[in-house]
């Protein structure tokens, strides 16, 4: 049989966030492995490369992309782990957005308060959308409130997402009008240089850091790391890899968890007083695990 080919559009539309969240709460509760991205630096791109198996749902696959300072293009490789055969390949630039929406709509379901009431977004690009998506699909919001620096740009993002979600969103002139008193806080942005300060954070709040996969990006400041008595990653591996918001602050690993501890129950948030943080890379078995629901549902729309 011929792998599906699977366009951006289809993803969009097979792979709603709030179901993301559940594909990912059930592939971070099974056995997997997964290979840590690394980069192939050529004269004028990198390519970025990131692999896992998830053996229980018969499958394995990629992620491949490339970037350059103009244009960046995602694919995902999808095969039957039984057999080895290539059962589909899928643009994944949707993919990769949905799928980070929803590991911090995964981690924030697991680590906020479930009175939360006060969200923040700091960021307001194409990976803001699904981050707002997702907190929204996990908790009843009184208001979420989102600043990027320039005041147009969030609001035309408030414009354009206030109708998706089922809060209301707010202006905020400044980084730290929006954490003030937030119980929930995604930063996503590609700030080199910390765009939360840990002095502004709440006690109770938890924290989903999104933005950045490099050691020389951080979008929390130290002392934000510092006061979260609870850290955890989606995988340890690469975050000591490619962190730059732990590996500027952390010398001892050894209580940084991994978000499937979290699912399984072995750890999280210990009292509402607590500043939990989640330190999203994104990783490859988060792209199986989509890509795999995406296909599902394809291969049964066809039949």
């Amino acid at each position: 049989m011929t792998p599906a080919l699977i366009s951006e559009e289809q993803v969009q539309r097979l792979l709603p966030v709030r179901d993301c969240i559940e594909v990912l709460r059930n592939a971070f509760g099974l056995e997997y492995i997964n290979i840590p991205r690394y980069r192939l630096k050529s004269h004028n791109s990198l390519l970025h490369v990131m692999s896992a198996s998830i053996p229980s749902l018969f499958v394995m696959g990629l992620k491949s992309y490339g970037t350059s300072r103009s244009d960046a293009s995602f694919a995902v490789l999808l095969f039957d782990e039984p057999s080895g055969k290539l059962l589909a390949v899928l643009e994944a630039d949707a993919l990769g957005q949905i799928r980070t929406g929803a590991a911090s709509g995964l981690a924030t379901d697991l680590l906020a308060n479930p009175d939360a009431r006060v969200g923040a977004v700091i960021g307001t690009g194409f990976q803001a959308e699904t981050q707002l998506l997702a907190i929204d699909a996990v908790r009843k919001f009184g208001e979420i409130r989102v600043f990027s620096r320039r005041a147009e740009a969030r609001a035309e993002f408030i414009d354009k997402m206030q109708s998706r979600v089922s809060t209301r969103l707010v202006n905020a002139s400044s980084a730290q009008e929006a954490v003030t008193d937030a119980d929930v806080i995604c930063t996503i942005t590609s700030a080199k240089d910390p765009v939360v300060e840990g002095g502004w954070i709440k006690a109770g709040a938890h924290i989903n850091a999104a933005g950045s996969n490099s050691v020389s990006r951080r979008e929390i400041d130290e002392n934000a790391v510092r006061r979260a008595t609870f850290i955890c990653t989606d995988d340890v591996q690469q975050a000591e890899i490619e962190s730059g918001d732990l590996t500027a602050v952390l010398q001892d690993w050894s209580n940084v968890r991994e978000l499937q501890e979290v699912v399984k129950g072995r750890c999280g948030r210990t009292s509402p007083e607590e500043i939990t943080l989640f330190k999203s890379n994104g990783i490859a078995v988060e792209d199986v695990a989509a890509a795999h629901y995406v296909y599902s549902r394809f291969d049964r729309a066809l039949a």
